[in-house]
């Protein structure tokens, strides 16, 4: 990360310096222990088939819900089937290993049946090589970094996997702003990938056109995907995908996941635009904007920060 993104005292990077289960760092990204690096050696290795369909999101951008969405089109509305199996096991996580809930993405995936819908918290760099050979369709969904932000906050006060952390939102801001969450740098992945946007087998989703009008993006989404669904089979997988229907779905809520305490917050939390607004100082608010203008501002990605209809 470029040194210019932030100036820090000792005293405040010591303070913030929280400690992941496992924490270590491959190729300048920290990961928790549940991406250790054998796996990611091993998913620049993974064989992508030209059929795949790879959801690629930064940590709570709203993946689980690309996930159920595009899983229910490539399975032609097969709502039975997704009734059956939980999304995190019927969409593998790629560079996830967790021995206890036997979710090891790579082992999941390879044996997988054609079409494969495949989830990545990775960057462009640490992605299997075969994205830039193969046909697969890769999703990139972007979600305004501050609801990002605070959504990340509440995940890692409620998940075991990254520690017990009993930080404050002030504390778990000046993580998010170095870097030093899991995963790493969001300013850095989300440039890896909107740098990509212009390649035929890629779409970027807004978390917010999403919440605007899920039917549209539901049909959109299809086209890209290069299904032919019908109009009624499209309004009721936007249906099903309603955030408060996969709030209530336990192949979707995640409630069973031992390593999350819903009583804290749960997997799905609100689903809003502009939560941010209940965390963020004003003086915090302030220097986002300059640091997000100072890095990313020449980009020009169009992110939401508030939706009208919802005010």
């Amino acid at each position: 990360m470029d040194e210019k993104y932030l100036e820090k005292s000792d005293e405040t990077e010591k303070k913030n310096r929280h400690v992941l289960p496992g924490e270590h760092v491959y190729e300048d990204v920290l990961f928790f222990g549940y991406t250790p690096a054998d796996i990611l050696d091993a998913v620049k290795e993974f064989k992508v088939r030209d059929d795949d369909v790879i959801i690629a999101t930064y940590p709570k951008a709203g993946t689980t819900w690309l996930q159920e969405i595009a899983w229910l089109i490539m399975h032609d509305g097969d709502f039975d089937g997704a009734y059956r199996k939980p999304v995190y096991f019927r969409s593998p996580f790629l560079e996830f290993k967790d021995e206890v809930l036997n979710e090891v993405g790579l082992d999941l995936a390879n044996p997988m049946p054609s079409p494969r819908v495949i989830k990545s918290h990775l960057p462009v760099k640490l992605m299997p090589k075969q994205i830039h050979e193969k046909d697969c369709k890769i999703l990139v969904l972007f979600r305004n970094p501050k609801d990002l932000c605070v959504s990340y906050y509440h995940f890692y006060r409620s998940s075991s996997s990254f520690g017990k952390f009993t930080g404050t939102w002030e504390d778990f801001f000046e993580m998010f702003m170095e870097g030093h969450v899991d995963h790493g740098s969001w300013f850095d992945y989300t440039k890896s990938w909107w740098d990509m946007r212009n390649r035929e087998n890629v779409k970027i989703v807004f978390y917010e056109d999403m919440k605007e009008d899920l039917h549209t993006e539901v049909a959109n989404i299809c086209e890209f995907l290069g299904k032919n669904l019908s109009e009624d089979l499209l309004k009721r997988i936007a249906e099903h995908c309603q955030f408060e229907n996969m709030k209530r779905n336990p192949m979707t809520n995640h409630l069973d996941v031992y390593s999350i305490n819903a009583k804290v917050s749960p997997l799905l939390r609100k689903g809003t635009v502009g939560d941010w607004k209940f965390h963020f100082t004003v003086s915090q608010n302030e220097r986002f904007d300059k640091f997000y203008n100072d890095i990313l501002g020449p980009l020009n990605i169009p992110f939401k920060y508030n939706l009208t209809a919802m005010t």
